[in-house]
């Protein structure tokens, strides 16, 4: 009987333990329309200067010291004034950062985003761009720079057909840089193709204001819709 008893609380614990370990799981590995509304939700905090408390002590360390489940992946520039856990309102642990200058791509940041995506399971990426993009500015205006930073400008894409007004040449060619490079993730990488057209990842692309610190988000199929 005791035998029997013991067995059964075995059996409950395992059961218990089996449904606690599928609903960390599920929390964990959110819809990307979840992980979308969870940026948004975050930067409506930021702007409204409204920050939530975010764990950064011993104890949060030492449960990240055993793996990471960031629930987006951010790419974006590298400018000082752009801090994506700021911007979203986010802790440790929480997204996978990717920072270069004029949020542009390359194999080892396409690798990195396949490394958070497959390995990590993140089932959101966002290309974050931003006004007065330096690397933007260095584009258009045509001038050949020297060393690598030259060759880091190349990669830029400001598109065709810019405005004559010079403030709005700006604007249109930071919009089509950040779809350039969502373009290229979403079509030359072979892994983040399959994700995405398995739906297993959603790619974003956003637009951040330094003064208001709002990022707008942009839609790929229509450059002039926004949200």
């Amino acid at each position: 009987m005791l035998a029997f008893k013991a067995a059964r609380m075995l059996g409950l614990v395992l059961i218990a333990f089996f449904w606690t370990s599928i609903l960390l799981a599920q929390e964990s590995a959110p819809t990307p329309e979840k992980a979308l509304e969870r940026l948004k939700e975050g930067n409506a905090r930021f702007v409204a200067d409204k920050p939530t408390a975010k764990e950064v002590g011993e104890q949060r360390r030492k449960e990240l010291a055993k793996g990471q489940r960031p629930f987006a992946v951010i790419l974006t520039c590298s400018d000082s004034r752009l801090a994506p856990e700021h911007i979203f309102d986010q802790g440790l642990g929480d997204i996978f950062v990717i920072r270069v200058a004029g949020n542009v791509t390359d194999p080892a940041i396409i690798g990195s985003i396949e490394y958070a995506v497959t390995e990590l399971k993140s089932p959101l990426v966002v290309v974050l761009g931003h006004e007065e993009c330096g690397a933007i500015k260095a584009a258009l205006s045509g001038k050949k720079l020297p060393g690598d930073l030259g060759e880091l400008i190349k990669l830029v894409d400001v598109g065709k057909d810019l405005p004559k007004d010079k403030n709005e040449a700006l604007i249109s060619a930071t919009k089509a840089n950040i779809q350039h490079s969502a373009t290229v993730l979403a079509t030359k990488s072979a892994i983040l193709k399959d994700f995405v057209a398995s739906k297993r990842i959603t790619i974003v692309t956003g637009i951040y204001s330094l003064e208001s610190g709002k990022v707008t988000w942009l839609h790929s199929n229509d450059k002039d819709k926004e949200e």
